[in-house]
């Protein structure tokens, strides 16, 4: 017996199946490589390995300088060009790397520099692209974040042309080959956003808190007088040690600080994720980038770095 497919119903199929197929390979593209950080993979893993890293199944010895990786639960680490700020992102993730073969999630808050851009955003996209290799999104996690927020968006058009998650996924490449993630943008931070997100990963991440990473993109300090900045960035460094989330909060949202990412530190703070964890400095120094500032030539920018384990 044969079966006819009308003509028309046979376009639909086709159709149907190239928008399926086109559906499963939603990729989001890297637009910093070649210039915040290589474009070419060996180039990266050369740059990866002088930083410090050390590839191997053995998480206590992933340092070439013999340092061991520590057991931290959640890292802030800096979206500056690699060239200042890319040995602090490195030591940043090696204090997570005693946890190597435990890691399965890493939730990557990223601030939007875009000032005019507002909201909570998730992606929809199946796979972040770097040049090591497709990192896939959890997609299930995502789904759960935007089920307990009221103010969370799945929108990858803030996604596509901002660096500050971008910078860092080489290195969550790099240390955690198998670990998916959940990439959150916040635009220009307000009271609600603040509280939204922290609720949320309240709710979502606590039951797979063990297998998870928390990962913060935040810059210090920018100022366009370097002793200013310097003090911006001493005051920052302080208060995200401190964990004093009410401070940390009145100062981002007054502008006594100007952190890029400090929301979404006092988010972290204030979500109750990291009771009982001590904050130490994943390395003992700022480093500073003269024209780091994309609003300012003239602006210093200061970097660091910090873990909570």
């Amino acid at each position: 017996m044969v079966f006819l497919l009308h003509p028309d119903a046979a376009g639909t199929r086709v159709n149907g199946m190239e928008a399926l197929l086109a559906s499963k390979k939603r990729i989001r593209s890297p637009v910093g490589a070649g210039i915040f950080y290589p474009e070419d993979k060996q180039e990266i893993l050369k740059v990866i390995k002088s930083l410090g890293l050390k590839a191997g199944i053995n998480a206590l010895t992933r340092r070439t300088d013999g340092k061991a990786g520590g057991y931290a639960q959640a890292i802030i680490a800096p979206h500056g060009a690699w060239d200042y700020s890319g040995a602090l992102a490195a030591d940043a993730f090696l204090s997570a790397m005693g946890r190597y073969d435990e890691i399965e999630n890493v939730v990557v808050l990223g601030p939007i520099h875009d000032k005019r851009e507002r909201g909570i955003f998730l992606s929809n996209s199946h796979f972040f692209s770097t040049p090591l290799g497709n990192i896939p999104v959890n997609k299930r996690i995502t789904k759960e974040l935007k089920l307990n927020s009221n103010l969370m968006e799945i929108d990858d058009i803030p996604h596509l042309g901002e660096h500050s998650i971008e910078i860092l996924l080489p290195f969550i490449k790099y240390c955690f080959p198998a670990a998916s993630i959940i990439p959150v943008l916040m635009g220009q931070p307000n009271s609600e956003y603040i509280e939204d997100l922290s609720l949320s990963l309240k709710t979502v991440i606590t039951p797979v808190l063990e297998k998870t990473l928390i990962v913060v993109s935040c810059n210090l300090s920018c100022d366009n007088d370097t002793v200013t900045a310097l003090y911006l960035a001493e005051e920052c460094l302080r208060l995200f040690s401190q964990k004093d989330a009410s401070a940390l909060a009145k100062a981002i949202l007054d502008g006594s600080i100007n952190a890029c990412g400090g929301g979404l530190v006092v988010s972290l703070l204030e979500s109750g994720l990291l009771d009982g964890k001590h904050s130490f400095s994943a390395a003992d120094y700022m480093v500073s980038a003269a024209g780091g500032s994309e609003d300012n030539d003239d602006d210093t920018v200061f970097y660091s770095a910090l873990s909570f384990e």
